[in-house]
């Protein structure tokens, strides 16, 4: 796997989650977490993703 490429399984999580947000219509939420994932897929050495939590 290449740096800062995501699993599958993170993937799959972060889709739910954002549906799950967006079904709240907590949009912010949703584009905050859109966000850091850019910024970590982008390899900025300040981005702020760690493992999911648990829903």
């Amino acid at each position: 796997m290449r740096p800062n490429q995501l699993p599958i399984e993170t993937l799959r999580w972060l889709e739910r989650r954002l549906l799950s947000l967006e079904r709240q219509e907590r949009y912010e939420c949703a584009y905050a977490l859109r966000m850091e994932v850019a910024e970590w897929l982008l390899g900025a050495v300040d981005a702020n993703l760690t493992a999911p939590a648990p829903l």
